[in-house]
């Protein structure tokens, strides 16, 4: 059995996921003159969109004209994208594995600024379990939050490119019960992310990880997203949404202490008694997956854009390839003078 102490540490993550349902609005503000605008976030509240949270309560929206409103869906990043796509909310956050995936399918989402530039998803399993790579998982179980998901692809990018086959691997979708997955013996691995690790250290659990980026599957993750009827026919709005959300990012990633002060107050009240957790998990996000230092705030690597396409490709997410250059768009960046 999974003890209370991992419990709590998922708590404001699958309990809240259980509360609002498929698409729920968590964030309303008070109404204002101001130009009402809606974003969804792939999930629940978590401390990685603490930039948008940052944004609001520092006022970069509001400095706009824009009054945001923010809704969730646990369907993940191709929630978001249908809920975008449709054109029955205007921005998002999605992977750019699941950009390329819609595009492919028709779906007229644009990535407007990247988020990430490291890809963190792994395969995780208990340091004494007698896998040590990724062909010992042939013929067992990898746990993951659903087909076609982030990690469920990286997992699968990793084991093709280190010569594994995944199709002899049952994947088992557990949604947000990845950790006690792991821990009460449901499967031999879970595809994962900074998250569980955080969660298993405050287990007391050992681990290893086994990361998409050490196998030549460095994809594309969290990008900021609109459709391609906002980008052609109100662009003023999406620069206006942009230039906050930048200001939102670079306070954030400069602030983390008091960015997640803020998640844990004002948008996310459950996640309080776990600040630590969800510092650290912050934290590990600027300095190893969005890495500003290295990196300018919302660039776009082509290479691993091109890079990402491929391995949808090979590994049968995607049948047939788009102008990845489409996928996504540098013009509002140089804009707010980004990137």
């Amino acid at each position: 059995m999974v003890s209370k102490k991992v419990v709590g540490g998922i708590v404001a993550i699958i309990v809240i996921a259980a509360i609002i349902g498929s698409i729920a609005l968590i964030y309303t503000p008070k109404p204002t003159t101001s130009e009402q605008v809606t974003v969804i976030m792939p999930f629940v509240p978590l401390p990685v969109w603490n930039a948008i949270y940052a944004g609001i309560e520092n006022g970069y929206y509001a400095e706009e004209g824009l009054n945001i409103s923010i809704t969730y869906t646990p369907e993940g990043s191709f929630g978001a994208i249908k809920q975008v796509g449709t054109g029955n909310i205007m921005f998002g956050i999605a992977s750019g594995d699941s950009i390329i995936t819609a595009r492919s399918q028709g779906i007229p989402v644009v990535a407007i600024y990247q988020i990430e530039h490291q890809d963190l998803f792994g395969i995780i399993v208990k340091a004494d379990s007698n896998i040590t790579t990724p062909k010992d998982l042939e013929g067992k179980s990898i746990a993951i939050p659903g087909p076609g998901s982030p990690p469920d692809i990286a997992a699968k990018a990793i084991m093709k490119n280190s010569g594994a086959d995944y199709t002899t691997v049952n994947f088992i979708p557990v949604g947000a019960a990845l950790v006690p997955a792991l821990l009460e013996n449901k499967a031999d691995a879970i595809a994962a992310y900074i998250e569980q690790e955080e969660m298993l250290k405050r287990e007391g659990v050992n681990f290893r990880t086994m990361y998409a980026k050490d196998y030549g599957a460095n994809l594309v993750t969290l990008c900021v997203i609109t459709s391609e009827d906002m980008i052609n026919n109100n662009p003023e709005l999406v620069e206006k949404f942009l230039r906050a959300t930048h200001k939102g990012y670079k306070w954030a990633t400069s602030h983390p202490e008091e960015a997640v002060d803020i998640f844990v107050t004002k948008f996310n009240p459950a996640a309080a008694e776990h600040r630590d957790m969800h510092l650290a998990i912050w934290k590990r996000n600027i300095e190893e997956v969005i890495q500003p230092d290295k990196y300018p705030l919302g660039q776009f690597n082509k290479e691993q854009w091109e890079t990402t396409q491929n391995i949808l490709y090979d590994i049968g997410v995607i049948t047939k390839k788009i102008d990845i250059n489409k996928a996504y768009t540098e013009k509002f960046l140089k804009a707010i003078g980004a990137g």
